[in-house]
């Protein structure tokens, strides 16, 4: 066994020691190099050269280092390749943005002479026979797509380093909201190059990578296996939880031994894991994970902010009499995903002029929240279980209702939904456009004149006969991606009111980059925007009137949002 760790050791130091004798800014501009060529270059953007392997290559060849001469031997091994003409087609593209688009980083290389910084500004301010194997290899496809990259079963520290480049330069070319990022894309590749150089095995791969895709900013990122059980810990908490005002409010019990062992109860709150408050250990965590906004800050901690390998935590809070508590608590393991209450919501009810109702009730029959509940001269519609053929007749029941209440605070992306605008619009609204890539010139953005496709660029219908109530569309950080979609499209209805508080600020179709392990990395592939070109990402929809659950309000399981949205039709003269 000795002898297996020294081997093993040498074997990942002298790979390790293969990548280190480039300098940080040597790997910088090779970084940038590579992905620029993997898109623009004729030959290599249409899979005539194995991409990957030219890059390997380089890091094995000890004895060349000097950056502007492995260029030159790029463009040499590319160049001697043939590629086939490209007819460029005709673009269905209203404009093109160039947010995202710059060159100019080019001319400030350093490494890199005259002749080889002409030779790439070429490629990219004279595009021609652009292919799309490594970017869109699927017919008919609007999205980035990364199919056709290669998946290795190894492990060294220069595919880790390949790992970085192509994540970094998928997001630099393809990702549509890159112009809204916090940071200088640039600045990320400086930043993680040395933490991806000092990579010694999979735990430190597993925990650079989901660090380097939290900089996405983007709620929408995930990993399709996830590394958090591996990078956050196996164990967490023995209950379920929301968090409210900056403390943890337990809402479900997980574990009933543990929590009785620990002397919680539900109502309990927390305020410090490990001598630390709840925000200090939200703010530690959060790095490995993406969010778009502060609000999914706050919702994602569910899936992590009690975790650790450690078998119990320390936490301290107060109790529902007041009382102080300080307690030792067994940790279990939980798969967050496999949970049907992973996010610590409780079963709301309503609370209405002193009475209670139960407007959440589950079909057994069909497995599925009942999409409508009606009180007096108002409905709610649970918008996450409405079928479209349910459509006509509750739009018919419910067609001389004061008010209707649409809880988009659950996710349904079927598009037959878009029938209910015809009973909610009085003529057809054009709610949204959107950017996708241009393929032939990665980087720039097309703009295009409808969100859905061209038979959708319109929504509803010339309806005289268009519902005359009022309407209240209720959002909350759960309402993301399709749900947002939907909360652009009600905002077209006159007169409409938004309840709760800011939604996730992620919109666009998914796409996903292939990791050198197999897995995929998930990002926003689209750009969506109002017809204005104002953005929802990181932004959401936000409420024209703010609701938020209370401690009181989640302890008694009262859903003050569906409340005040009564409340609102109540008021109408």
């Amino acid at each position: 066994m000795k002898y297996f760790f020294i081997i093993s050791f040498f074997i990942t130091s002298a790979a390790s020691a293969q990548v280190t004798k480039f300098s940080d800014r040597d790997l910088y501009e090779l970084g940038k190099i590579w992905g620029l060529m993997k898109y623009y270059h004729p030959a290599i953007s249409q899979g005539k050269v194995d991409w990957d392997a030219v890059l390997l290559e380089t890091f094995a060849n000890t004895s060349k280092k000097d950056v502007n001469a492995i260029t030159t031997h790029w463009l040499s091994t590319a160049d001697q390749r043939n590629f086939i003409e490209i007819i460029k087609k005709n673009s269905e593209c209203d404009s093109i943005t160039l947010r995202n688009f710059d060159s100019s980083w080019i001319g400030k290389l350093k490494k890199i002479q005259p002749k080889n910084k002409t030779r790439l500004l070429n490629l990219i301010s004279q595009p021609k026979n652009v292919g799309t194997f490594y970017s869109n290899p699927v017919e008919n496809s609007i999205r980035y797509n990364s199919k056709n990259e290669k998946v290795y079963t190894a492990f060294s520290a220069e595919l880790k380093m390949l790992d970085l480049f192509r994540i970094w330069n998928a997001i630099e070319y393809f990702y549509p909201y890159k112009y809204l990022l916090d940071h200088q894309w640039d600045d990320i590749l400086k930043k993680y190059i040395p933490i991806f150089k000092n990579i010694r095995n999979e735990q430190d791969y597993k925990s650079a990578v989901m660090r380097l895709s939290s900089e996405f900013q983007d709620s929408h990122t995930e990993f399709e296996t996830k590394y958090q059980y591996d990078v956050m810990g196996k164990l967490s908490a023995p209950f379920i939880f929301q968090i409210v005002d900056n403390v943890v409010l337990i809402t479900g019990i997980k574990d009933e031994a543990k929590m009785k062992k620990a002397n919680l109860e539900l109502g309990d709150l927390i305020t410090k894991i490990d001598g630390k408050s709840v925000i200090k250990n939200i703010d530690q965590k959060s790095v490995y994970f993406a969010f778009s906004n502060e609000s999914v800050k706050l919702r994602e901690a569910y899936s992590y902010l009690f975790s650790g390998n450690e078998s119990s935590m320390l936490v301290e809070g107060t109790k529902k009499n007041g009382a102080t508590f300080k307690t030792n608590v067994e940790r279990i393991q939980r798969i967050f995903n496999n949970e049907w209450d992973k996010d610590g919501i409780p079963n709301y009810q309503l609370t209405y002029k002193g009475k209670m109702y139960e407007y959440l009730t589950y079909n057994e029959k069909e497995s599925r929240l009942n999409p409508s509940f009606s009180l007096d001269d108002k409905v709610y519609f649970e918008f996450a279980s409405l079928k479209a053929e349910e459509i006509p007749t509750l739009m018919e029941t419910y067609k001389n209702s004061k008010g209707m209440v649409f809880d988009l605070r659950g996710y349904n992306n079927s598009g037959a939904l878009l029938k209910v605008f015809d009973y909610l619009f009085a003529q057809p609204q054009n709610f949204g456009i959107k950017t996708q890539a241009d393929f032939s010139q990665p980087g720039k953005f097309c703009f295009v004149d409808q969100i859905i496709d061209k038979s959708y660029k319109f929504i509803g219908k010339e309806n005289p006969d268009a519902y005359k109530g009022k309407v209240i569309v209720i959002i909350n950080e759960y309402t993301q991606s399709a749900a947002e979609m939907w909360a652009m499209i009600f905002k077209k209805i006159p007169g409409v009111i938004f309840v709760g508080s800011q939604t996730a600020g992620a919109d666009g179709n998914t796409t996903s980059i292939k990791l050198t392990d197999g897995n995929d990395l998930m990002f926003s592939g689209l750009g969506i925007y109002y017809p204005d070109g104002s953005e929802t990402q990181r932004i959401g929809i936000k409420p024209d009137i703010i609701v938020r659950p209370t401690v009181q309000s989640i302890r008694n399981k009262q859903d003050l949002l569906l409340l005040k949205a009564f409340e609102l039709i109540d008021g109408v003269k």
